[in-house]
């Protein structure tokens, strides 16, 4: 059929049915695929060759996907949003763990007001009372986790701190686990979305123009989770005090986020901000390749790709300006100023306030904070 592999993402494809004509895109999941074209004779074409390989149902525009439901809308002016969700694999969820969907605004956030995941103890049980609740606890962080990497980056950090318990969670842990679920059931309509309009709510928090390119932040905070640190004379598991790193990547729309503790302890603020901004440009580096694959690097990342980052002493040891306290930064974390001297990047400051990353680096108390971050990157599926 005359598709072509991705290198660095094997179930994506491309390739031209109909020579001199628009390529068409191709994602393959085991049976189920997924394919675009700018020109419907080329869709048409493709769906001939491949009928000719065996029996398949084409249902038209895609609905549902791997478990994520797309909601379509076409716009008066010409403009195409859609949204993702995963409302039916919530509900579930919830329905497995005998939660009811709640329609009143108990929990606005994913986390326990006072109680930080970091800070909840572990405790001595038999190894058959543990073997049981460690298989029912990474059950639900299991799916908790499906949820957090596609559609729900509003729980991305409590899932990342839930995880890191897994081998040995307590009953506390559990609850903590539970009560993430227990948001889901009245968020379980909330997903990311894409539109190709002009997004006016994030310019004005963000107090630019967000242009049709990517945009990218990257976060860090530094040391253990403000809950989590413990009296005098008690002892502090060792990962506990390393920091979480976090980036978020827009093009249109959520296309990537991370948050998750980092390999090393940082000495400093700076430190946790520079083994940040590396994990952001690794996936810069990544996503090029992959949009230089589908022949469209040029459009959507042009020139310096700038990643934004509220810690000045990161900024500047970007650009050489550092201080004699930061030489000893890993060679590893030299991948940030050698893509900067090679001006595929450019690290800038942005205020800790308007940094989008900031959603994926602590438990966070201030919960209109929380909102407003998460409605920015999501919406309901109904509220278009």
């Amino acid at each position: 059929m005359g598709l072509r592999c991705s290198s660095n993402s094997p179930c994506l494809f491309i390739g031209t049915p109909i020579e001199g004509q628009a390529p068409i895109y191709v994602g393959i999941y085991v049976d189920d695929i997924i394919y675009f074209s700018p020109d419907d004779a080329v869709e048409k074409k493709f769906e001939e060759l491949l009928s000719t390989i065996g029996n398949v149902d084409f249902m038209g525009q895609v609905s549902h996907f791997l478990g994520i439901e797309f909601t379509w809308f076409h716009l008066p002016d010409g403009h195409l949003t859609v949204d993702l969700t995963q409302q039916s694999f919530t509900e579930s969820l919830l329905e497995s763990l005998g939660l009811p969907i709640l329609s009143t605004a108990i929990y606005t956030t994913p986390y326990q007001s006072g109680c930080s995941i970091d800070s909840i103890p572990h405790q001595d049980m038999s190894s058959e009372e543990r073997d049981k609740l460690r298989l029912q606890y990474q059950s639900i962080v299991g799916s908790l986790n499906w949820l957090a990497h596609t559609t729900h980056p509003d729980i991305s950090t409590a899932v990342s701190l839930l995880a890191q318990h897994q081998n040995n969670p307590s009953m506390g842990h559990l609850e903590a686990a539970l009560y993430v679920a227990k948001y889901l059931s009245q968020t379980n309509n909330l997903g990311i979305y894409f539109s190709s309009a002009n997004r006016s709510t994030l310019e004005a928090f963000l107090h630019f123009p967000v242009s049709p390119t990517v945009l990218s932040m990257a976060d860090a905070n530094w040391g253990p989770q403000d809950a989590s640190m413990k009296s005098s004379g008690t002892e502090l598991p060792l990962f506990v005090s390393r920091s979480m790193s976090a980036y978020f990547v827009d093009l249109f729309g959520p296309i990537h986020w991370i948050s998750k503790r980092q390999a090393v302890t940082a000495g400093s603020s700076a430190e946790a901000e520079i083994y940040a901004t590396n994990e952001c440009v690794k996936f810069l580096l990544e996503l090029a390749q992959l949009l230089d694959f589908l022949g469209v690097w040029q459009q959507f990342m042009p020139g310096t790709q700038t990643i934004f980052n509220d810690n000045n002493a990161c900024v500047n040891w970007s650009k050489h300006c550092t201080t004699k306290g930061l030489w000893h930064i890993q060679m590893r974390e030299n991948l940030v100023r050698e893509n900067v001297e090679n001006q595929f990047v450019s690290v800038e400051h942005i205020g800790g306030k308007v940094n989008l990353a900031d959603l994926f680096t602590k438990e966070m108390r201030d919960t209109t904070h929380f909102i407003t971050l998460r409605n920015l990157m999501m919406r309901s599926r109904s509220s278009f």
